[in-house]
């Protein structure tokens, strides 16, 4: 069984997420005698008879159905309708089940629920909907574990805890994963080994005043130099499970939510910590490479082109993650001119420098950038400038900088219910029949998926195709 310190919701990818899940229910009711669960819904999705089959050996020996488990098919409510309004209508279903008092909650094929094309745009925030089954979770003081399998889908990256497991159910790797005391993660260091690194620095919550502060910290201590060190964070009660797991993915090894020893759980010394109390002002190539990563961990390999609903939903997150992070997000909209088309501006991109979200329409490309603070003139348009290989008056005949939260939102819903969405492959496609007289033409699309970034790197086998 696999360690759920924490009601809340959790994500396991495994190689056959549906053999995961049976494995995980099996195991309960191996160790009933054991198991802190004293009950278990299934929500599942595969056949009768493979339920059946799976479940007879334990009906066979048993007076009655197992004590404590209750197994619910979600086969044919996809094709009924039943999921429409996605995962609200899945803590709907649950609230329903609250009855049976289910300490341990397995949801086979969430996709079903989180990636419902039907909802409003409004709804399709992964972070919002995350949020929402965490809130169920604590509702019902439940351990939710959805499994999946291949590569994550954005909602995965807001869960309580994340973990990759082996065919044979063992944790390979924790990128997050809560405690006890807080959450803690295998990205940067060996969680075991901690003892033999020669410093640790622990920020303090009260010190640094800010979400965004402790973030930029842990990201300057973490990746301005190539020393071994651990980077720890003190809350101190302030700090959700879900923040916490940003602080961790921007350099963190652990954060502490409640007061805790660190020293003593650790077990370090006290010459080997380090407490910093000066906030050191962040260099512009700092802020430039904070603001890159973080929009990395809310929207994971997505610096890139994305099709319009993609571009929408997304933006719509990154709006409210930037208000709550004290930061910035830019609109830019590029009207094509009337000779240029859509795919051959982006074949001139300069995906490097852009770093920011690309998409496009017959008429205009739209750019989706994150800022660590409100960019003065001369820095918006010099970042505009570099975003392509060709001067703009040649490709565009003018750019809109759409300004307020209002404004913004409203464009990205009318991206959203674009007309005539060009698709990625529209856009990215390798035909080049079309002759190109304005410049040397760049026709390969790697560099779109850049992987030299610290998080991008450190999670390929989460995010890639290598994934298992």
């Amino acid at each position: 069984m696999i360690d759920l310190p924490k009601p809340g919701a959790y994500v396991v990818r495994a190689p056959h997420a549906n053999h995961f899940s049976q494995g995980l229910v099996q195991h309960w009711l191996n160790s009933q005698e054991e198991t802190p669960f004293k009950s278990c819904l299934w929500l599942t999705a595969s056949p009768k008879n493979e339920v059946r089959s799976f479940l007879e050996p334990y009906l066979l020996t048993r007076t009655g159905a197992p004590k404590g488990l209750d197994v619910v098919s979600v086969r044919n409510l996809w094709p009924k309708g039943h999921t429409k309004n996605g995962i609200r209508q899945l803590c709907r279903s649950l609230n329903t089940l609250c009855v049976l008092k289910p300490a341990l909650v397995i949801i086979d094929h969430a996709e079903l629920w989180f990636n419902d094309n039907a909802e409003p745009v409004s709804r399709q925030n992964p972070l919002a909907q995350m949020r929402f089954l965490h809130q169920w979770a604590h509702h019902a003081q439940a351990h939710v574990v959805t499994t999946v399998q291949g590569d994550l889908p954005e909602w995965c990256t807001f869960a309580d805890g994340l973990a990759d497991v082996s065919d044979h159910g063992e944790f390979e790797f924790r990128p997050w994963w809560p405690t006890q005391w807080g959450l803690q993660t295998n990205l940067w260091n060996d969680p075991t080994r901690f003892s033999k690194l020669p410093i640790h620095h622990v920020l303090d919550s009260r010190v640094f005043g800010s979400l965004k502060q402790l973030a930029q910290t842990c990201h300057r201590l973490r990746f301005d130099t190539n020393e071994l060190h651990g980077i720890h964070v003190q809350a101190r009660g302030e700090m959700s499970a879900q923040d916490a797991s940003v602080l961790i993915r921007m350099g963190a090894d652990t954060v502490w939510l409640q007061e805790e020893n660190i020293e003593t759980w650790l077990g370090i010394t006290a010459m080997q910590l380090h407490k910093p109390t000066l906030i050191q002002p962040a260099t512009e190539n700092h802020q430039n490479t904070f603001a890159r990563d973080l929009h990395e961990v809310f929207m994971p390999g997505l610096l890139t082109v994305v099709a319009n609903p993609t571009f929408a939903a997304q933006g719509l997150m990154m709006l409210q993650l930037s208000k709550q992070w004290s930061m910035h997000c830019t609109l830019t909209r590029l009207s094509l001119m009337h000779h240029m088309t859509a795919q051959t501006a982006l074949r001139l991109a300069n995906w490097s420098q852009a770093t920011c979200v690309f998409t496009a329409t017959r008429e205009a490309i739209y750019l989706l950038k994150v800022w660590v603070s409100e960019p003065d003139d001369t820095s918006y348009r010099n970042w505009l400038e570099s975003c392509f290989r060709e001067n703009l008056p040649v490709l565009f005949s003018g750019d809109i900088q759409f300004l307020g939260e209002e404004t913004q939102s409203e464009l990205l819903a009318d991206l959203h219910e674009e007309l005539e969405p060009l698709s990625v492959e529209d856009l990215m496609g390798t035909d080049l029949s079309e002759p190109a007289k304005l410049a040397e033409l760049w026709d390969e699309t790697p560099e779109a998926m850049n992987q030299n970034r610290p998080w991008t790197q450190r999670l390929s086998r989460l995010l890639g195709e290598e994934a298992k």
